[in-house]
């Protein structure tokens, strides 16, 4: 095979997009924001969400997911609660920089749309979306669009 895999590809792509991702992030005052705290802003309840749930939502293990809310705490993006339907329990719930980060990322991924739609042509843009719906995973572990995306 002369050319990279399709994974390498698509590997490529994705770090091309999470590198201009955290380029708008920095230049929109959020510096410390990296992809790996996307697991949590794309999971996250604007109510809260148990770090637990965050963890299943995202497919890692909740000692990773916790290590995320820990530093996402540390910088101001989330705070932890008890969870009023159980006090043993604790809920993640976001700050307005938080809400903010996930705005950015929304309008970021609009653009991208865009951008696609215009490299690759309508029909190409159609198929290439058709393709990777094809093979994502279905079992429920693709990120959730915002209720008013």
């Amino acid at each position: 095979m002369d050319s990279p895999y399709t994974q390498s590809l698509l590997l490529y792509a994705y770090q091309a997009s999470a590198r201009a991702l955290v380029e708008t992030l920095q230049a929109c005052g959020h510096p410390a924001i990296r992809p790996k705290h996307g697991a949590v802003f794309a999971n996250i309840d604007r109510q809260g969400t148990r770090s637990s749930v965050l963890a299943e939502r995202a497919g890692i293990g909740k000692a990773a997911m916790g290590e995320l809310v820990d530093e996402l705490e540390r910088l101001g993006y989330v705070r932890r609660e008890p969870d009023p339907t159980d006090r043993r329990a604790k809920l993640v719930l976001p700050l307005d920089a938080a809400v903010r980060v996930t705005k950015i990322v929304h309008e970021f991924n609009k653009r991208m749309e865009t951008a696609y739609r215009e490299l690759l042509g309508e029909e190409a843009y159609r198929t290439l979306r058709a393709a990777l719906q094809a093979i994502a995973p279905s079992d429920g572990m693709q990120p959730r669009l915002p209720p008013n995306a």
